[in-house]
């Protein structure tokens, strides 16, 4: 059985024979090259796996995770961390979300603003300013963690002016050596 087709370049109808499949030809009519296809009956089908319904709702969750975060950081919420009970067990009273008073300098630690400070930091490849960042970030491993681990699920992630996302994950993964 012939294989047909039309020539891309004058649309004229071709037949070639089955062996053919696969290789170049010339256009009988114009002499442009054309694509020869394998025939139909010899295109193996691949075959899929099943789904998994267990991955799928994984996958879901995980998506309706990162929309959630997406919307916290579109409308300028900070993360919900759970820091005031250590605040109020060390006597401080209640901290706000995603902020606690370091001991070390009574300055705040505000996680997101130095997460954005050290990939700041890397880009510009200050390490001494990203190790002494790492360093403050170290003092709330957990709350850096979970930000971090948060803005890499997110499609979006961390965006930084002039730095490809692919760099700005890195960065961000690097600081989650730093902390380990």
């Amino acid at each position: 059985m012939a294989i047909e087709i039309h020539c891309p370049a004058c649309s004229k109808g071709i037949r070639a024979p089955d062996d053919a499949g696969g290789k170049r030809g010339k256009c009988p009519y114009c002499g442009a090259s054309v694509y020869i296809p394998m025939p139909t009956a010899e295109v193996d089908e691949i075959p899929l796996a099943p789904v998994d319904p267990r991955a799928e709702r994984e996958r879901e969750r995980l998506r309706q995770e990162s929309i959630s975060y997406a919307a916290q950081v579109d409308h300028d919420e900070p993360p919900k961390y759970d820091v005031g009970a250590s605040a109020r067990s060390a006597g401080g009273g209640a901290a706000p979300r995603g902020r606690e008073r370091s001991a070390a300098d009574d300055e705040p630690i505000d996680v997101h603003d130095l997460v954005q400070k050290f990939v700041l930091a890397m880009r510009d490849s200050n390490l001494v300013e990203a190790d002494r960042i790492a360093a403050r970030l170290r003092r709330r491993r957990e709350q850096t963690d979970e930000y971090v681990q948060g803005l890499l699920l997110d499609q979006m992630g961390l965006s930084v002016k002039g730095v490809p996302q692919a760099v700005v994950n890195g960065f961000l993964k690097n600081l989650l050596e730093r902390i380990a």
